[in-house]
């Protein structure tokens, strides 16, 4: 009896007893990183650097109250950010309409602990496009890693930069709710 009052629960919440993904594969240009990414403010001299694009599928979902969820489903996971950590794309992204489109984001936050000195990465991604059949829009980037402690030493590397995105929206997909 329990499973078929949560599965008339999940029939009725998804109307029509389907709910649907709209799934984009999304182009990220190439870019270089500002010389600021370097822990010695310049870029270093046996960097390989490869001009193509990035792509990544994603699902978007809508949510309650103009908001959404994007889904990495496959594609580019890590972008190297110089000295400064790298941001790594796992799990769901939050969204809501803004100005300029849909702006979904992802912010990861990590410490560690050593003897004398604490170090926190933080790393944060957002998204901004228009939903629709093609788009334009930005992936902005930034990540830093602080240092406190006794046993510090130097600048401790922080960087951001912005690049072009665009895609196209390849199918929404009809899924039934058990």
């Amino acid at each position: 009896m329990r499973k078929l009052l949560i599965a008339s629960m999940l029939f009725a919440f998804t109307g029509c007893g389907g709910v649907s993904p709209e799934v984009y594969a999304v182009v990220v240009d190439f870019f270089t990183l500002p010389d600021s990414c370097y822990t010695n403010n310049a870029q270093p001299s046996n960097v390989t650097t490869n001009n193509a694009p990035s792509l990544l599928n994603i699902q978007v979902w809508d949510g309650p109250e103009q908001t959404a969820v994007l889904e990495l489903e496959s594609g580019l996971r890590t972008i190297d950010m110089g000295d400064a950590p790298t941001i790594t794309l796992t799990g769901l992204m939050k969204g809501k309409r803004g100005t300029g489109g849909w702006i979904f984001s992802s912010q990861t936050v990590s410490k560690s602990t050593q003897i004398g000195r604490t170090l926190t990465d933080d790393t944060k991604l957002e998204l901004t496009f228009e939903r629709g059949n093609t788009f334009k829009g930005t992936a902005a980037l930034s990540s830093a890693r602080t240092c406190a402690g006794s046993t510090c030493m130097g600048t401790q590397p922080s960087c951001s930069a912005t690049t072009p995105v665009s895609g196209t929206r390849i199918e929404v997909k009809y899924e039934r709710a058990p």
